[in-house]
């Protein structure tokens, strides 16, 4: 694989439907990330793989585009695949954040729960959602994963917390917590790691633990602890809070992207 020092491509602006490597059904409304590169040029905790990713096939990760159905054969394709996959989910927020262009985004929903299938987004809320959509994205029955992680800086959590916190009065909220193995016998791990503690005491969470590489510089200085874990068919470095948590494919994972939270959710609705 040929990789490109300086991306110059940037991504196409039809949407596609792809069913990755762990089974999940990826549908990006928003590929790339402006945002979340304005804020740290490696991307999110500055270890972002779909940046990584990007710049192995030299698309620039910095402009971010919105993907859209354009033809009716683009549109029964999609479906079909949908329809047709093994998880009864479509994720959304995979190659970038949808918070780029709601109004696409809810438009893509819409669509998405005509196949019969739940919705979860994947975001950091880089640009907020009004009240407005929160309450169209409730309706059409979607879940929203809250990207946070004791690495953000405090700000960025605040402000994360409050928008999954503000979901919860229109749909199911889930906190998805990217989460580390902090060292706690040096000061700063210990600092990150009674941050971590505190958002595991949250309702209907998700722990993400962090894929990382031997060069990450909190890694490299002994504040994250990590190990060689085999994901699907291949051993990558995880640092991983919770030894128990589940790693691989993700028709067995318990969690489902807070379909686990699903029924729960109804039931206290009634």
């Amino acid at each position: 694989m040929k990789i490109i020092g300086k991306p110059k491509r940037k991504y196409k602006d039809e949407l596609t439907v792809d069913i990755n490597a762990k089974g999940v059904i990826d549908l990006d409304t928003v590929k790339g990330c402006t945002y979340g590169i304005r804020d740290n040029p490696n991307g999110c905790w500055g270890i972002c793989y779909a940046k990584k990713i990007a710049t192995i096939y030299g698309i620039d990760f910095s402009k971010s585009v919105s993907r859209r159905i354009k033809s009716v054969q683009q549109m029964r394709s999609i479906a079909r695949t949908i329809m047709n996959a093994e998880l009864d989910f479509v994720r959304i927020g995979t190659m970038g954040d949808p918070s780029h262009d709601w109004g696409n985004t809810i438009q893509v929903c819409e669509f998405i729960k005509k196949c019969g299938k739940d919705i979860v987004i994947v975001t950091k809320h880089w640009i907020p959602l009004t009240d407005e959509q929160m309450e169209k994205l409730g309706e059409i029955g979607v879940i929203i994963n809250t990207s946070v992680s004791a690495l953000s800086r405090p700000e960025q959590r605040e402000y994360r917390l409050n928008q999954y916190e503000r979901y919860k009065e229109y749909g199911l909220s889930v906190l998805r917590i990217v989460s580390c193995d902090f060292n706690v016998d040096i000061e700063e791990g210990k600092r990150m790691n009674d941050i971590q503690k505190e958002l595991f005491k949250k309702e209907n969470i998700i722990d993400n633990p962090l894929r990382l590489n031997k060069k990450y510089p909190l890694y490299e200085k002994g504040i994250i602890k990590a190990e060689m874990i085999k994901d699907l068919n291949s051993y990558i470095l995880i640092s991983r809070f919770n030894p128990k948590t589940y790693i691989g494919h993700c028709s067995k994972c318990p969690d489902q992207c807070g379909l686990i939270y699903k029924k729960n959710y109804e039931n206290n609705r009634k």
